[in-house]
Formats: C-alpha cells, sequence, structure tokens
C-alpha cells in the first residue's frame, strides 16, 4: 500500500492518480462483509488524501497556469467530453474519505472502490484527481457563510430563485416537497409540518413535543407554513452553490456549474463570470459528451490535437460579445471540426490503402529486381522504398496534430 509523499515533494498528478489506482485495485479485493473497515485501509485513504492536498496546491504553482475544473455533480468523464477537453485536471470528491466520516463497512468502500476504478484510465493519467472536500470546506467556511449572506441580500438573485422553486403539497399526512426547475439533483427537500401535542407540554422545562405525519386537514391554513419552508429552501440552494465556489476557490480550481438551475443562478450572481469551460459546457457538443474514460484517455494522450482543439475553442469564444453568442461560436466552430473530421477520415483511410500499400508493393519489386545488381542495387531499392513511404509517415503524424483527429478517433475504434 502506497506511503504518503515527504512534505517538500508532492506528487506529480500522474503520479497521484497511479497511487489511487493501487489503492482501488486493493480496496476492489475486499471481502462482501459487514465488518468494519480495517486501520490499515483508513489509515491508507487518509494518507492518500494529505498527498491530494499537497499535489492540488503544487498545481496551483505551476507555470503556465492550468486550467483546473471542480464539480460536484458530473461523472468526471462527462465534465471532460461536455468542456470539451478545455481542462488540464478534473478535481472531484473523494468518496473514499467521505465514507470515513461513518463506520464504513468493508462492503461499502469496496463498492465506491469499484465505482470509482470507471476512471482508471484518467486517473493514470493524471487528467482526473479526487480531492478532500470537507478540507476545503472547512477552510472556506467563513468564506461560505459571509458569500451566502451576500446573495440573501441581493434581491434580483432571491427573486429569481423563487421564481424557480416548484412546491408540491402538503400531502395527505403533512408534508411538503420543494425543488427548482432544472436542479440536476432531482430528489426535492422534504419538510414535515408539525403540529403541537398537548400531552407533551411539562412545566418542569418548559418543553413542547410535536406530531409529524398526521392526515392534511383541509381547513387548516397551511400558507405561513409553505412561506417559511419555501425561504428554507431558497436559502439552502443560495448556501450551496456559495459553498461549492468556495470549495473550488480553496482547491485553486474554477467551479463550473452542471444544472442550467445553477448556471442561470451564478449568472445572475455575476454576469462577468463567464469562462471558457462554463461555455464550452453549456454548448453541449454531442460527439464528446458521452465517451468512457478510456476513450477520453485515449484522446487525451493526442496533446497536440488536444491543443489545437483548445485554441479553436478559445478563437470561437473571443470573438462573441456575449454569453449566447459565445454558445454559438463554440458550436459553430465544433460543427466545423466535426465535418473536418470526416475529410480527414476519408484521408486516413485513403493514406492507409495508397500511400503505403503502393509504395510497399512498388519497393519490394524493387527489392527483387535490385538484389540482382548486388549490395549496390539492394541499398538503392531500400532507400527509394523509405523515400516512397516517409512522405506517408509525414501526412499521418500531420493528421494526428488536428483537432479534427480528436474526432474521428472514438469513430475508428467503433469501426
Amino acid at each position: 500500500m502506497a506511503s504518503s509523499t515527504p512534505d517538500d515533494d508532492p506528487a506529480t498528478a500522474q503520479e497521484l492518480g497511479r497511487t489511487r489506482v493501487a489503492l482501488l485495485r486493493e480496496l476492489t479485493a475486499l471481502p462482501e462483509s459487514d465488518e468494519p473497515l480495517k486501520d490499515r485501509y483508513i489509515e491508507a485513504i487518509a494518507s492518500f488524501a494529505v498527498d491530494a492536498w499537497k499535489t492540488s496546491s503544487s498545481l496551483r504553482q505551476l507555470m503556465p497556469r492550468r486550467t483546473i475544473l471542480w464539480n460536484e455533480e458530473l461523472a468526471v468523464n462527462n465534465l471532460i467530453g461536455r468542456t470539451m477537453l478545455l481542462a488540464d485536471h478534473v478535481l472531484y470528491p473523494d468518496s473514499l474519505l467521505r465514507a470515513l466520516r461513518s463506520t464504513p463497512t468493508a462492503r461499502r468502500v469496496r463498492t465506491l472502490a469499484i465505482e470509482e476504478m470507471e476512471f482508471q484510465h484518467l486517473l493514470r493519467g493524471g487528467h482526473v484527481l479526487p480531492m478532500p472536500d470537507s478540507v476545503a470546506e472547512f477552510i472556506g467556511g467563513r468564506m461560505i457563510h459571509d458569500a451566502t449572506e451576500l446573495a440573501l441580500a441581493n434581491d434580483s438573485l432571491v427573486r429569481f430563485v423563487r421564481s424557480q422553486l416548484v412546491v408540491e403539497g402538503p400531502s395527505a399526512r403533512e408534508v411538503l416537497f420543494i425543488n427548482a426547475v432544472d436542479d440536476i439533483e432531482h430528489s426535492p427537500g422534504m419538510w414535515f409540518y408539525g403540529r403541537t401535542d398537548p400531552e407533551s407540554i411539562t412545566e418542569a422545562d418548559r418543553s413542547i413535543g410535536f406530531r409529524m405525519l398526521q392526515s392534511y386537514d383541509p381547513h387548516h391554513d397551511y400558507s405561513a407554513w409553505i412561506k417559511k419552508e419555501s425561504d428554507t429552501a431558497l436559502a439552502n440552494y443560495l448556501q450551496r452553490t456559495e459553498r461549492r465556489l468556495a470549495v473550488a476557490d480553496v482547491l485553486g480550481s474554477e467551479y463550473v456549474a452542471a444544472s442550467p438551475f445553477e448556471a442561470r443562478m451564478l449568472q445572475r450572481r455575476d454576469s462577468n463570470r463567464s469562462s471558457l469551460a462554463n461555455t464550452a459546457l453549456w454548448a453541449d457538443v454531442p460527439s464528446l459528451a458521452n465517451l468512457g474514460a478510456k476513450d477520453l484517455a485515449r484522446m487525451l494522450s493526442a496533446e497536440d490535437a488536444v491543443e489545437d482543439l483548445r485554441v479553436r475553442v478559445r478563437i470561437a469564444m473571443e470573438s462573441a460579445p456575449d454569453f449566447g453568442s459565445q454558445i454559438s461560436s463554440i458550436r459553430a466552430a465544433a460543427s466545423d471540426i466535426e465535418q473536418a473530421s470526416r475529410v480527414l477520415n476519408k484521408r486516413m483511410g485513403t493514406s492507409r490503402s495508397l500511400a503505403l500499400t503502393v509504395p510497399v508493393i512498388a519497393g519490394g519489386m524493387g527489392l527483387v529486381v535490385g538484389s540482382a545488381g548486388g549490395m549496390a542495387g539492394f541499398a538503392g531499392a531500400t532507400l527509394g522504398l523509405v523515400g516512397a513511404i516517409s512522405p506517408a509517415i509525414g501526412e499521418r503524424l500531420n493528421q494526428r496534430r488536428e483537432a479534427a483527429f480528436l474526432f474521428t478517433m472514438p469513430k475508428r475504434k467503433r469501426k
């Protein structure tokens, strides 16, 4: 089991990713047991969190600056694809560390490790890294509190969030369900109406008990209760976003809103907040949106093509004056690249069948004929063969430097 790195020598993203995969492999071998997790595994998970914190700190100091994204809702492969490979690193909450908050069982940790192993190819490349978000939240505690207070004082923002709330109930058992339109977390919050229980009143300590899940009373006025809980839900949504922003800030990353509700809220919170990754996410380019971790890791390994894609996306965004126009420009650029990928795919097929096959046949004939002239003839035929193949190799290398090459990779794999 991997040990933590020295204080003065934080692991690189790739080293940390390989350490994580090694830890996950060991945890996936845990038994299907409800026995408490052994101390050595708890120590390994905690030790990794320390190393991850050091690595994230070192990433913030690298020059030129890296594009580091934080999101808690989307699977990392979806976030990378939807942001068009713009991120150098995507940070996500460490579910194993979160599990240590309670008494984790071997079965529970094994399940979490199996789920995370889906991203092993991205982890090994250092493209994605799990982070101790609870530590970041603790450090940013005061920031979260102050930012939430400011958000609640923003009348325009409050009116918007209130307009997005969907209130259902009271139900037959006096339960209220509240959620926001287009929020990615679709399970609504639940609030229970409490009725005073006369039998629970005690004069000694002046306490009063309540009964919940009572039958709905059509003659009772629930409006004050609905207003109170709607205000609570509104504050919860504002605080949730401020917490995510604070965690991202502590981790030295950029928070990317995954749900339309939160994206609209952030636009109203700060109209100048548009970023390349956020805009690319909402451009919603389908060719990259649903790729698996292994496919994405292969694509990200084509560094020249990835850089070409990033340059094209930056140019498209910079030429547009507002958020809506930026989204349209990125979609248009992606469409142009996809069209180029179809042309490139044909060129690559042609170069494989003609530029290689024909010279090989011709060169092979040259070797036979040239051998009659002894070593001089043989050497001449060999040089002729290499000369015929070299342009084809050069063309293929150039093709792999184009952004369009990225869009051909999943297609060629499926074929």
